[in-house]
């Protein structure tokens, strides 16, 4: 049987240098962990290391997504509401 939670990651009004710095930050981190990924698994076991590239492009694509809604908030003079939940199944 599966069994799935929900956690509240993000939930509120943010302006769009405030969402800039909470959403790059969340995405840094990401590309961060799977380069530290990728150099690991390549130094001690020579793996295979397309899913953690594959993954940081996606990451920057997002990034860059990302950039324009919030330059598109920051020009607009909008309040960013950022709703992030994490879904855990297992």
């Amino acid at each position: 049987m599966n069994t799935k939670h929900n956690l509240k990651l993000i939930d509120g009004n943010f302006s769009p240098i405030e969402a800039g710095k909470v959403l790059f930050g969340l995405i840094s981190y990401k590309i961060n962990y799977h380069q530290m990924e990728m150099f690991s698994n390549e130094e001690r076991f020579g793996k295979d290391l397309s899913n953690s590239k594959k993954r940081i492009d996606e990451l920057k694509t997002a990034h860059a997504s990302l950039k324009e809604l919030i330059d598109h908030g920051s020009e607009k003079g909008q309040i960013l509401k950022i709703n992030c939940v994490i879904e855990i199944l297992y």
